[in-house]
């Protein structure tokens, strides 16, 4: 029990992980998304995404041809309000209240920013 705990805190401990759980309490969010708005790469993206999946953090779910992540319904309390505690800064959260996936994994800007209001 005190193992799996210990585990999901060093995940914690990641200040690009701690910034991707930031960026998903705004709205849920394709890897190319997250990709604009760090200063790391793709992979690096998913490797992240995958372990703040492994520990709990995050869940994903296929939306036509992207796959987005998002914040687990169940997440402790605890880790809510650690969340609500990190800064975003106002330019992350309005791109991505105004840009949306389009085709080939590029990021337009919103026409209908449906993918933000499904997040609400």
């Amino acid at each position: 029990m005190y193992e799996e705990w210990a585990e999901r805190w060093r995940v914690l401990g990641d200040p690009t992980r701690l910034h991707i759980l930031r960026l998903l309490s705004v709205r849920d969010a394709c890897v190319c998304e997250l990709v604009e708005l760090l200063p790391v790469t793709q992979p690096a993206v998913s490797q992240h995404l995958r372990k703040l999946k492994y520990a709990g953090f995050v869940q994903d779910y296929r939306d036509k041809s992207w796959m987005f992540y998002g914040l687990r319904e169940d997440l402790p309390p605890i880790v809510r309000t650690l969340l609500e505690e990190l800064p975003v800064s106002e330019a992350e959260a309005a791109w991505l209240q105004s840009h949306q996936v389009g085709s080939s994994c590029t990021v337009l800007p919103a026409a209908s920013n449906s993918h933000a209001a499904a997040a609400e």
